[in-house]
């Protein structure tokens, strides 16, 4: 029998975000910003959709578990201590990291994909007029430098929202573009932290990362 699914960083409510997909046919569960889930269970699918937000997909080559996080900025933007929030990269990429760890993997068996970054409007910006997707993109390539983790795939910056796929058990992610018309809504609730993002067709490539 498979160890049940280890949820981390969801709230009770969260449960309303499990369904069972019917073009996968496998359980899913929906990210949304702020939060990381990380998964034991190989019969489950993480789900986030990012507009100028990041998310990392963290997996065990060996062990086959891992997790998704989705966060908002790289950091506070000021002197004072970034705080214990998922909305901040520091704090979002030590959580998942250290959250996959403690359910048996092993660092050097980590494999990382990262996504998002999008500049899906171009009145985002943020410190010096640079956009947030491109500061979120920028931070996420460095602190991984920095850990001494390299990028096993990328998909970061561009113009259009996604929807990212991610099957701890194979490492599999598979990255699908939405439509123009959803930007907005996509930036809306990445801002306002709304528990649910309205679904989106899909519209350009779909791209798998495995």
């Amino acid at each position: 029998m498979s160890a049940p699914p280890v949820r981390a960083g969801l709230a009770e409510e969260a449960e309303k975000r499990r369904w069972f997909d019917p073009t996968f046919k496998i359980m899913a569960v929906k990210v949304l910003p702020g939060e990381h889930y990380v998964s034991t269970d190989g019969q489950e699918m993480i789900v986030t959709v990012l507009g100028s937000c990041v998310a990392a997909c963290v997996w065990d080559t060996r062990m086959r578990i891992g997790g998704m996080n989705h966060f908002m900025l790289p950091d506070s933007g000021s002197e004072v201590p970034v705080d214990k929030s998922m909305r901040y990269g520091s704090f979002a990429m030590e959580e998942l990291i250290n959250s996959v760890l403690r359910r048996g993997a092993r660092r050097e068996n980590l494999e990382i994909k990262v996504f998002g970054g999008g500049n899906v409007l171009a009145s985002m910006v943020s410190h010096g007029s640079v956009p947030v997707g491109d500061r979120n993109a920028e931070f996420v390539r460095r602190y991984l430098a920095d850990e001494g983790f390299k990028i096993a795939a990328e998909d970061l910056g561009g113009v259009h929202p996604r929807r990212i796929h991610f099957f701890p058990r194979l490492g599999k992610v598979i990255r699908l573009f939405l439509k123009k018309d959803v930007e907005r809504a996509v930036l809306s609730r990445e801002m306002s932290y709304r528990t649910r993002l309205q679904t989106a067709e899909v519209e350009g490539d779909i791209e798998l990362f495995s």
